[in-house]
């Protein structure tokens, strides 16, 4: 029980550091959250077709192996992908729209 206590402690501690992590990486304008202006800035260096290529390739050969059994992805990390692929393609749309 205590050693369970313990390890549920330590990965609550580290889901906290990688948040930080994430925020930090994603906040451009430094102000400490992430917000749409942040979005902007990072679209017009990664958003871009081939964002929207790795994620496609990265959802379409790790589902394929899952159903191989090759390896086994957690589906949060499968629609992980689903959702970067999603977001980098509805931001790319609004890029060709105001052009």
């Amino acid at each position: 029980m205590l050693q369970k206590d313990m390890r549920e402690r330590r990965e609550s501690g580290g889901t906290r550091i990688m948040k930080k992590k994430i925020t930090a990486f994603l906040d451009f304008n430094d102000d400490g959250e992430i917000t749409v202006e942040d979005i902007q800035a990072l679209a017009p260096s990664v958003i871009r077709h081939e964002g929207m290529l790795i994620a496609g390739v990265v959802i379409m050969v790790g589902s394929m192996g899952n159903v191989l059994d090759y390896w086994s992805i957690d589906s949060d990390f499968y629609w992980f992908c689903a959702g970067v692929a999603a977001v980098l393609e509805y931001i790319d749309d609004i890029r060709k729209r105001r052009r």
